[in-house]
């Protein structure tokens, strides 16, 4: 190798180096913040989480590091590594469901012939009591070994009367005993196990759910995607973090890893083979992978793991602890940079994102290339033939045609996603998430909760999640409600927050355990009507124009009183801000112009400005609608849908509003909001959002002078 050459490595190995700190860096950043978040709605349900080998173990490291830098409290529920992989689940499960592992295994190896699979079914260790060299036409007829595995042959297979068929049934009855007991002394008598993993289809997960029934299996993954085609019956506790899909989706930029899903597998996975059996230790009378695992240092990136690398350097570098609205921002920047290096790389991007020959799982020693640099065969000399084999296509299109690899992977990204939508179209759109995620706020006041709930639950419109965050109140009391209140279960996620966040803050982490199209904050104290989602959609879906992102039914305001903590009794109600026609940004600066009750958005837009601002104990909503008017518009259903409810006669306590209960809190945060506004001239170079809310404050004294004057002369005429 030439100096220059050697030069040229170190250059490009620095170069993946920084492009992994300072894009793939903040992608898993968020991941583990998510995983976090999480981890703590679980805290009062006794689970045990569980990181799946081999990705388990470098998301293991890379959360714990997550937790030194930014001081987070550790989850109550301890976590371990599970010593696992499909093939190893398919033997834990044997000795219980048997036909469900034959399923998994014969569909490891349908692209081949039964000959080929029986190397595979057992572990080098134990050929050397029968011989490597074993003659399977002594004990299978040639019609069996040349047939594709199905379950049937599997069936012939482990019932087969020989040395070989004795091995067999052996290794996998006592590989499914120390399996039980590893997952018996992981969960000790816990109901709940939470697999923690890169994840995509989840199959091990469903194959612990078959054979382990009486746990409730549950995952959190980086992603999840899958068939339509499939019967994805499990995936209803399979969550991805970072996304969920049945295929790209040009809104979503974490669904490019439906592309190229290898640059997560090879940086989380170290150099070490897949977990195939496990053994026994008298000494720490404990069960064990192979001892390539116990003794290796899997959590220090090594030669060639340049991606890992600069994912630990920025791990290590987050020393200041960041906000959520920052992760999260640093993640959607640091997606739409990879979705274009994925989905459109140049030849130089290939470089920078290629990856290691994947291993075959399922006792496979084949190496698969993610490109073909070099053809392998005469075949392979055909630059389409290359293409069909590489597993990132679009990185062989930029190899194999560089002068037009732009077009040429335009055209094969048109095609792929007319296809999928050809193949896999369902009756109806958005059915691969909830089209509204409907968060509700709540702290101690159990009486409104159960109003919340029968609000969501009459909704017409279904198609949603409901996701409660419990802000340091008691647990157990919101857990009960929800779970003997009419709304379904299914559509349920409650975050149980140990110590109160403040209620912006409170919303972002609701958020950011959802998935939906569109968000709406309904707050415990407040209601709809029943048609309030379906007409909020049915605008959003068809808006009059495009702009608009948000929209706003009107409202009433209702005036009630609690009595003993269980009853609510109406005194009063009224029509609320019903000459609101439409919202311009300058009067939204004058005042807030509705309630957050009212007010259905789009989730895209909700992270594009940055969600809620932590910093505001109170009028986070006005600040959050200021900033979502200054990118698009927000329409008007001019209906009473919504129900704004106070409680005037409250001015402290868990039941007094955040109006009523901090009425002089709302006065210095307006001015706040306002000098904020108006320091924006420093940086912007320009008065912007400074002369609106200047304008603003004008307009709102004007207001309140003329108003003043109508009742001064409806006084006179009295």
């Amino acid at each position: 190798m030439t100096p220059n050459t050697i030069t040229k490595n170190i250059s490009l190995r620095k170069q993946r180096t920084d492009f992994a700190e300072q894009v793939l860096g903040p992608i898993f950043f968020d991941f583990c913040h998510r995983l976090h978040l999480h981890f703590l709605s679980y805290d009062n349900r006794d689970a045990a989480f569980l990181f799946c080998t081999r990705a388990g173990l470098r998301l293991k490291y890379l959360y714990e590091l997550f937790l030194e830098t930014q001081k987070c409290d550790i989850p109550k529920n301890l976590h371990h590594l599970l010593w696992i992989s499909r093939y190893m689940s398919a033997k834990g499960i044997f000795q219980r469901n048997p036909n469900a592992a034959y399923q998994v295994i014969a569909g490891e190896f349908s692209h081949t012939i039964t000959r080929n699979m029986l190397p595979c079914l057992l572990p080098s260790y134990e050929w050397e009591a029968i011989g490597k060299k074993y003659d399977f036409t002594k004990e299978f007829s040639q019609e069996t070994l040349s047939a594709k595995p199905n379950e049937h042959v599997l069936q012939q297979v482990f019932a087969t009367a020989s040395p070989f068929g004795d091995v067999l049934r052996k290794h996998y009855k006592q590989q499914a005993q120390l399996f039980e007991q590893q997952l018996s002394n992981l969960t000790k008598g816990k109901d709940v196990a939470v697999l923690i993993d890169s994840g995509w289809q989840a199959t091990t997960q469903r194959l612990l759910m078959e054979g382990y029934p009486e746990i409730d299996w549950q995952g959190l993954y980086f992603g999840r995607m899958g068939s339509r085609h499939k019967n994805n019956w499990h995936f209803f506790n399979v969550i991805g973090l970072m996304f969920e899909c049945y295929g790209y989706l040009t809104s979503k930029p974490e669904t490019c890893i439906f592309y190229y899903h290898h640059i997560v597998e090879d940086l989380l996975e170290p150099s070490l083979p897949s977990v195939e059996y496990l053994e026994f230790d008298p000494q720490s009378n404990s069960i064990q992978p192979p001892k390539a695992y116990t003794n290796a240092n899997y959590w220090s990136p090594k030669n060639g793991e340049e991606h890992y690398q600069g994912v630990v350097n920025y791990f290590h570098n987050c020393q200041n602890t960041q906000s959520l609205l920052e992760i999260r921002q640093k993640s959607r920047e640091a997606w739409l940079n990879l979705d274009q290096k994925i989905r459109f790389p140049s030849p130089e991007d290939v470089d920078l994102l290629e990856v290691r020959s994947r291993s075959a799982d399922f006792g496979k020693a084949e190496k698969n290339p993610v490109l073909l640099r070099r053809p392998r065969s005469m075949m392979e000399r055909d630059k389409h033939i290359r293409l069909r084999h590489a597993l990132w296509k679009q990185g062989q299109l930029a190899l194999d045609f560089p002068s037009q690899y732009q077009q040429k992977q335009q055209d094969f990204s048109n095609a792929n996603e007319s296809d999928s939508l050809a193949k896999d179209a369902l009756p109806e759109p958005n059915t691969d998430l909830p089209t509204v995620a409907v968060i509700t706020r709540t702290k101690n006041r159990p009486v409104m909760l159960k109003r919340a709930a029968e609000s969501v639950a009459k909704q017409r419109f279904q198609d949603l999640v409901w996701v409660v965050v419990n802000d340091g109140g008691d647990p157990e009391e919101v857990d009960r409600i929800v779970e003997q209140s009419p709304a379904d279960l299914r559509k349920v996620i409650i975050v149980h927050n140990p110590k109160s966040l403040g209620m912006e803050a409170a919303s972002n982490c609701a958020i950011a355990a959802s998935k939906s199209k569109y968000l709406v904050i309904h707050d415990d104290d407040d209601s709809w009507q029943p048609q309030f989602l379906a007409q909020t959609v049915e605008f959003l879906e068809n808006p009059p124009v495009s702009s608009m992102r948000g929209v706003i039914a009107h409202a009433k305001r209702i005036s009630e009183v609690i009595i003993d903590d269980e009853y609510i009794e109406v005194i009063d109600s009224c029509l609320y801000n019903e000459w609101v026609k439409t919202v311009p940004l300058y009067e939204m600066a004058s005042m807030n112009m509705f309630a957050p009750i009212s007010f259905l958005f789009s989730r895209e837009v909700y992270e594009e400005i940055g969600g809620f601002d932590e910093q505001l104990p109170v009028l986070g909503d006005w600040d959050f609608n200021i900033r979502f008017l200054m990118k698009y518009d927000i329409g008007v259903i001019p209906e009473p849908l919504a129900n704004y409810h106070h409680r005037d006669h409250l001015k402290s306590g868990s039941y007094s509003n955040s109006l009523q209960g901090a009425i002089s809190k709302h006065q210095m945060y307006e001015a706040i909001v306002r000098n904020r506004g108006l320091r924006q001239m420093n940086t912007d170079g320009g008065m912007s959002v400074a002369s609106i809310l200047s304008f603003g404050k004008a307009t709102y004294d004007i207001r309140g002078i003329a108003q003043q004057i109508m009742w001064n002369m409806d006084k006179l005429k009295t």
